[in-house]
């Protein structure tokens, strides 16, 4: 069964007013210059001008561009009449029991409020469909579409979130790349934060945490290929980083892809060919799995 969404969902402008947690490692950093880092995508005069209309306030109700963060301290930042990117109007529920739920997120789509995105998110489109007081116990990637498992109480998180720190996990995706890939391998370069959202791997980064994945071929056509990955570890956009190590980079990464822009000032707002496509914990009798999207494979045909 293959998953696939037209339809655009639309929500109309709304107000809205985010709170940011500033964190020891930030401490010390001007705010504008803190806002600019976080967000790169929104230049540092639009954040000087935010905070000089009194859109940007911290929690003492005061604020001034060059002003010094605090650790524990919170940034208030209100937009009057959020514009909210448009997503695909394709979340379903594939599976579901009494405590957990496999659904399918389309891309691009965040799992959660945060940036850009409040209500066009898969937690705030499930809520408003009845699925109330779901827990996040692992997390995709906005541009990935493909399976996420929800838990609907907290005893059932608790036990999800035991098993991936266990690694009694499996999952795999598939990615549609570049290049060939005649034979499977593994790529264990450890992954570090480069900038705002932007990650690096390499074996001589200092810092940067363990990651290992599993590569696979499925299907190539001389030129591009579709390949199963497996991840060992969970760090952000190891699956994405790790396909570029190996040769073989998502083919419309805007990031880390052939013709991908690292730099942090690209926005990542078109889904790429990443899909979650299996989770299963054996012992805890939940498993799912979806097919290799049709088009991809009428691109390689």
């Amino acid at each position: 069964m293959n998953y696939k969404s037209s339809k655009a969902r639309i929500v109309k402008p709304f107000p809205l007013t985010r709170t940011l947690l500033i964190k020891p490692k930030d401490a010390g950093k001007q705010l504008v210059h803190y806002l600019n880092e976080r967000f790169s995508f929104v230049p540092q005069s639009e954040w000087q001008r935010r905070i000089e209309n009194r859109l940007v306030w911290l929690d003492d109700g005061n604020a001034k561009p060059d002003g010094l963060l605090k650790p524990n301290q919170i940034i208030y930042h209100h937009t009057p009449a959020v514009k909210e990117p448009s997503v695909p109007d394709g979340v379903r529920v594939v599976k579901e029991s009494e405590n957990w739920l496999f659904a399918f997120k389309p891309a691009p789509m965040p799992m959660h409020q945060g940036g850009r995105y409040y209500k066009n998110t898969l937690i705030y489109i499930l809520e408003s469909e009845g699925f109330a007081n779901l827990s996040i116990v692992h997390r995709l990637d906005a541009v990935t579409s493909g399976l996420v498992l929800l838990a609907r109480n907290r005893e059932t998180a608790n036990n999800f979130q035991l098993a991936f720190s266990q690694n009694r996990v499996q999952k795999w995706y598939y990615a549609l790349v570049q290049g060939v890939a005649d034979r499977a391998i593994t790529v264990d370069a450890p992954i570090r934060r480069k900038k705002g959202f932007i990650f690096e791997c390499g074996s001589n980064l200092s810092d940067a945490k363990p990651a290992e994945t599993h590569i696979v071929p499925v299907m190539s056509d001389g030129e591009n290929s579709i390949v199963k990955c497996t991840p060992v570890t969970g760090r952000t956009h190891q699956i994405r980083l790790h396909l570029r190590e190996a040769g073989l980079p998502i083919l419309n990464d805007p990031i880390y892809g052939p013709n991908g822009d690292n730099s942090g000032n690209r926005l990542q707002n078109c889904a790429i060919f990443l899909q979650s496509s299996a989770l299963e914990i054996a012992d805890l009798g939940v498993k799912e799995e979806i097919e290799i999207p049709e088009e991809w494979r009428d691109l390689l045909e």
